[in-house]
């Protein structure tokens, strides 16, 4: 569980704070396609001028990147086993949202092997006639998928979500073999012993977990429960099976689960955040918070539950009250430092208490010197409250230097906000040439439809000097 990867999310996404963390919830079981979609929904009810918009952005991208990359992989399972008519219908819809020349070479592959098993690929006028739209690589990211195909709207069950590479596949794979590659890559992230202890699992384990990063979140109940009466004291089996009931909506019967946790595991803590996020998504705010009073009753030490109620605290309309959990829970066990300063300082901006804030982004950046997103923030906090461009420009060159051969996702939106604020610093220093130049290198590297409107405005508040 990475708490700090749904905090900003959590805090600083107003409405769409709720949509965000769904967002990271399934991004972190591997279900890139509603990731991308809660993603998206995040994006239209932020502000475009919202500290975290552009983070919110970054991680929508990686979300939209990967759920192309898993249809692939899925359209090649679904070969494998001669599932032809599905192998079709997902051929059709990657095709419709294939961006790039990469992207339709994938497509192309999986056509060839279609042919080669003696089925031919939707042609274009049937896919006309379905409604199929083929979209502009140049276009948005946002209108490719607001203009998606009705199709994309299908049970998740029938898109693999899992990480996948894009190498050929041979037409004789067995169906095991595929399916325990399929595993590896969903416990890629984890470390050798995790991956061991889920290995020895069995195989109903292995179906439901790979069924929830599916997204078929009933059938992972199904086979969860079936791996729960294997193993009845294995807490991971309980954590996934809870987690998977909840995902189906179920969220009493995951509440009991993890209430066998507590009594199964008394020294964790974690139980108790989970039930917390449930209660809180299910509109119980006040019962959420107790929850975690309790947590904190029994574990006085854990930060993550601590940093929880300031989260709630916070969404609660008491950002004062929030803040002083936050740094609370800094003096607790240790967990993620640096995030946890990086939204302190964010707060401290909110309440207009800019040295506060200055010092909450240097510590966030001695404990995570290499974290450009908190580069960028703390650059734009000294370009918009204490009018220092050098020391900006300082802070931005060196998150240039850290992303040098960054190929990540996102890495390019940094690329070009860094650029945007450079010239926000070139231009608050007098140099126009140098603004001016900053600001057309982001123009033309953006493909980001949300920061087309401030980087216009920032080329015209240039040339109108």
């Amino acid at each position: 569980m990475a708490i700090f990867s749904n905090l900003f999310g959590q805090i600083f996404g107003d409405s769409a704070a709720e949509l965000e963390a769904q967002g990271d919830h399934y991004a972190g079981v591997n279900n890139w396609r509603r990731a991308a979609d809660e993603y998206r929904r995040a994006l239209a009810k932020t502000s475009k001028s919202a500290v975290g918009y552009r983070r919110l952005a970054a991680k929508y991208d990686e979300s939209r990147i990967k759920s192309f990359e898993s249809m692939v992989e899925e359209i090649h399972s679904y070969i494998d086993v001669r599932e032809f008519t599905y192998a079709t219908d997902q051929l059709a819809l990657a095709r419709s949202l294939a961006e790039n020349d990469a992207q339709l070479e994938q497509v192309e592959e999986c056509e060839r092997r279609l042919r080669s098993a003696g089925r031919q690929p939707r042609g274009a006028a049937a896919k006309l006639e379905e409604g199929a739209r083929t979209v502009s690589a140049s276009e948005g990211v946002a209108a490719r998928v607001e203009r998606a195909p009705a199709s994309a709207a299908a049970p998740e069950a029938r898109v693999a979500t899992t990480p996948a590479t894009t190498a050929s596949h041979a037409a004789t794979v067995p169906v095991e073999a595929h399916t325990d590659l399929a595993l590896q890559r969903l416990l890629a992230g984890m470390t050798p012993v995790e991956i061991a202890a889920r290995s020895r699992l069995g195989s109903h384990y292995r179906e439901g977990a790979i069924a929830y990063a599916k997204g078929d979140a009933q059938r992972a109940v199904f086979e969860f429960t079936k791996s729960l009466s294997e193993h009845p004291q294995n807490l991971i089996v309980h954590y996934d099976l809870a987690a998977a009931l909840a995902a189906a909506g179920r969220t009493r019967e995951a509440q009991s689960v993890y209430l066998k946790i507590t009594k199964l595991a008394p020294g964790d803590w974690q139980p108790f955040y989970e039930v917390a996020q449930i209660l809180w998504l299910d509109g119980l705010p006040d019962r959420a918070v107790a929850t975690i009073e309790e947590g904190l009753e029994r574990f006085p030490r854990s930060g993550y539950l601590m940093a929880q109620w300031g989260v709630f605290l916070y969404k609660l309309g008491d950002p004062r009250a929030g803040l002083d959990k936050f740094y609370q829970a800094l003096q607790l066990d240790a967990f993620d430092d640096a995030g946890l300063y990086h939204v302190i300082a964010n707060v401290h901006m909110e309440l207009d208490e800019p040295e506060k804030a200055r010092r909450a982004y240097l510590k966030a950046l001695e404990l995570a010197p290499a974290s450009v997103g908190s580069m960028l923030d703390y650059a734009e906090f000294l370009l918009q409250k204490k009018q220092e461009p050098g020391a900006a420009t300082t802070v931005l060159e060196t998150a240039a230097n850290t992303l040098q051969g960054n190929a990540k996702p996102g890495a390019k939106l940094f690329q070009v906000y860094r650029s945007y604020l450079s010239s926000r610093a070139h231009l608050q220093e007098g140099e126009r040439e140098m603004a001016l130049l900053a600001i057309t290198r982001a123009l033309e590297e953006n493909d980001q439809a949300w920061l087309e409107e401030p980087l216009e405005q920032q080329r015209q508040a240039v040339l109108s000097v």
